[in-house]
This record gives structure tokens, sequence and C-alpha cells, in this order.
């Protein structure tokens, strides 16, 4: 009895590693909250309102693509790319993972 409750702990702890590692992911609004960052950055120091308005659609548009990709092509799929874009330097960089 203790050994089948050792082995179900241990592969319940497997099963919570290999979620965090490959299926945990931050959540859309960060996601676009990034990239909006990193097109701020590029576009240099002009931040007035209109700039501000163009964000605003941005991360509107990119967070329904998320929220698409997330439940179109599942959690595998929306971490993989939600990880490659958090770690992106520009913005070519974050467009470019699929």
């Amino acid at each position: 009895m203790k050994l089948a409750a050792t082995f179900v702990t241990i592969f319940l702890a497997l099963l919570a590693a290999l979620w965090i590692a490959f299926v945990r992911a931050p959540p859309p609004h960060e996601v676009c909250q990034r990239k909006a960052d990193i097109l701020r950055a590029e576009a240099g120091g002009e931040h007035g309102e209109a700039v501000e308005r163009l964000l605003d659609q941005y991360r509107l548009g990119c967070r329904k693509q998320a929220e698409a990709l997330l439940q179109l092509r599942g959690k595998l799929v929306y971490a993989r790319h939600a990880k490659c874009v958090m770690a992106a330097r520009t913005l070519a960089d974050a467009e470019r993972c699929g």
C-alpha cells in the first residue's frame, strides 16, 4: 500500500512539473501588452494621443487573435507562442512566433 501511494505521489509530481514546463503560459493580455511595449520602444520617442489610440486598437486585435489561437489550436500551441513572444526583443521576432 505504501508503494502504491509513493508511486501515485511521484506520478502526480511529474505531471505537475510537465504542466508547468510545457502548458503554463502568460494570459493573452500580457502577451499583447509585451508586443505593444516592443512596438512603442521601436517607434521611438513620439508618443502622441494618436499613437496611444493605435496601440489600444493593436492590443484589442492582438488579444482577440491570441484568444482564438488558444481556443482553436489548444493550450500547448498557445503556450509555445506566448513564451516565444515574451522572449522576443524586436517586433519582427515577436511576429515570427508561430
